[in-house]
Formats: structure tokens, C-alpha cells, sequence
């Protein structure tokens, strides 16, 4: 065996723990790595033919180790496979594995207006209600792959074990186990409600199982997360004019409302400390909502152009 150097080695064991990751310019990348140098694909052949850890004992002359795992829950291994043939048989089959990997995200954003609601059916018994004043993106290659950027969308997903139904919004991630559930992306504010079945909350890091009539609340921005309950009749609610609140300050409130029906809400200062728990039901149609908001909520109103204003009671009647 030719006498390589220490970089090398290190190159090579890189690679080989990187491929179930690369994506199709990695690969490329590899395989002009490999071309580069005879070296190159002598030490990757003299990895990958052995198995475990084993595998990347020393090569005569040289020093390579693996990394440490990670101390996570369940540890992760490292298999190593056996990998026929030198440079060329390799380069082909790298070749060959390019041809095979999925085709590149085709995405396509859904965005709607205040007020506005727009159904989208992905085939196979699965579907998504999105609210008004929401942005969500998919992937025509993969219709199982859904990201909220904002707003609400409530899933109504056919599960299939072989390709999980995954949404992400930000860095946090919401996978189905056959079910029925709500999603609320506000800024940093992330909320999810289960109505059936159940969904995993992170489920490549704290994996939380929540089940029907569970709700998750989490602040991205803070590392917050809470588990609540809520009744799964209500979770969705939007859909029927029913909106559930628990202990929800008003300017949340009405931003909820405005977003979800179009209605132009202003609150006074004096209603920002205020906060909501119980069911609100609307109708969509302003001059019947807005009084029906303020004495709830313990406020006066008025008409203001296009815009409804909440203050204290107390202050000018309408």
C-alpha cells in the first residue's frame, strides 16, 4: 500500500461520513476528489472495505480517527460498508448514485391576504386549510416537505410510515403520525394544537409526542417551549369562526382576528395588559364582531375610516 499522508486519510474518513448528507454538488465534488489523486481513492477504498470502527485504524504509516460521537440520547453510529473496486469502479458508481438522488426541491409558495383562506390538496387523502394572512411553501418533488413561514394552516395529513409528513417553520419542526393538526407561525411565536391522531415536536432532537387535545407553544427566540391542553374540537376553530383563547393579551388578540377575518382592529395602550381566556365566536362581518370583541373584553369601540378602535371603558362612547 502506497504510503499516504495524514491529510489524506483524514480527507477520505470526511467523506465517507458525509455522503448520507451530500447532495448532488457534493457528490460531484467527490468525485473529482477522488480523480485528483491515485491516493485519494487508495485510502477511501481501505475505509470503506472495512467495517465499524475498526475501519479506520491507521493506514501503514499514517494516523486517522473518527471523531467522537455525539453524546446524545441513543448515541449515533457509524456503520461503515464495504465498498468495492479503485478509483474508477468508484467514480462510476458515484456516477451511478448522482442519476438515482431525488430531484432538486421544485418549491412554489402559497401566500394569502387578510381574510382570505385557500385550500390546497396534495393527493393521497392529504390536505391544507390556510388562513388568512399566511405564507406557506412546498415542494412539488416532495409534497410531504410543507414550511409556514407565517400566518395558520391547519393539516389534515394521510399517514404513510415510509415518508413522514414533516413542516417546518424556522428551526422547528413538526412531523405527523397520522392526524389532524393546527399550525400558528407569528414572528418568533410558534404554536401547535393536535384535533386527532398525533404529531412529534423536534423530532430529530427532544422528539415530543403530543397527542389529541395537546398544544405546544414555543418562542424560537427565547428557547421557550410549553405544553398545554385544548379541546380538539376547537383546535382548527378559525375554519368555523370559533376562536379559543388562554390567557392571551388583547393586542394578540385582534392581531389574530385581523389577520384571520381582514377587520381592522386598533387597541389603546390601556388594553395592552388586559388578557383573554375563553371562545370567541365571529361571523366575519365586522359591524357584527367588533361589539361583540369589546364587551368581552370589557371595551368600548368606534369607527375610525376603515379601522374599528377598542379602548377602556370609561372613555368616549361610540
Amino acid at each position: 500500500m502506497t504510503r499516504m499522508s495524514d491529510q489524506i486519510v483524514d480527507q477520505a474518513i470526511a467523506w465517507r461520513l458525509r455522503q448520507d448528507e451530500m447532495d448532488a454538488s457534493g457528490w460531484q465534488a467527490f468525485v473529482e476528489w477522488l480523480e485528483a489523486d491515485p491516493r485519494h481513492a487508495e485510502a477511501y477504498d481501505h475505509i470503506a472495505l472495512s467495517d465499524g470502527a475498526a475501519a479506520l485504524q491507521p493506514l501503514a504509516g499514517t494516523v486517522g480517527r473518527l471523531p467522537e460521537p455525539a453524546n446524545d440520547r441513543g448515541g449515533p453510529r457509524i456503520h461503515v460498508s464495504r465498498w468495492v473496486g479503485g478509483a474508477a469502479a468508484c467514480a462510476a458508481a458515484v456516477a451511478a448514485v448522482l442519476v438515482m438522488r431525488p430531484a432538486a426541491p421544485d418549491l412554489y409558495t402559497v401566500q394569502t391576504a387578510a381574510g382570505q383562506t385557500r385550500e390546497i390538496a396534495l393527493g393521497e387523502g392529504t390536505r391544507i386549510d390556510i388562513a388568512g394572512g399566511s405564507r406557506v411553501v412546498l415542494d412539488r418533488s416532495n409534497p410531504r416537505q410543507v414550511r409556514v413561514e407565517r400566518g395558520e394552516a391547519l393539516f389534515h395529513v394521510r399517514h404513510n410510515a415510509a415518508a413522514p409528513f414533516t413542516v417546518r417553520s424556522g428551526n422547528l419542526e413538526v412531523q405527523d403520525v397520522g392526524t389532524v393538526f393546527d399550525i400558528v407561525r407569528d414572528g418568533p411565536r410558534f404554536s401547535v394544537a393536535v384535533a386527532e391522531g398525533s404529531v412529534l415536536f423536534q423530532p430529530r432532537r427532544e422528539a415530543v409526542m403530543l397527542g389529541a387535545g395537546a398544544r405546544l407553544e414555543a418562542s424560537e427566540d427565547k428557547a421557550e417551549v410549553h405544553v398545554g391542553k385544548i379541546e380538539p374540537g376547537l383546535v382548527g376553530g378559525w375554519h368555523e369562526g370559533r376562536l379559543a383563547f388562554t390567557d392571551t393579551p388583547v393586542p394578540q388578540v385582534l392581531s389574530e382576528i385581523e389577520r384571520l377575518y381582514g377587520t381592522k382592529l386598533v387597541t389603546d395602550p390601556g388594553l395592552s395588559t388586559r388578557k383573554v381566556t375563553g371562545i370567541i365566536t365571529l361571523s366575519g362581518e365586522a359591524r357584527r364582531d367588533v361589539p361583540h370583541i369589546a364587551s368581552l373584553i370589557g371595551a368600548n369601540w368606534r369607527v375610525d375610516g376603515e379601522r374599528w378602535v377598542l379602548s377602556p371603558n370609561g372613555e368616549d362612547q361610540p
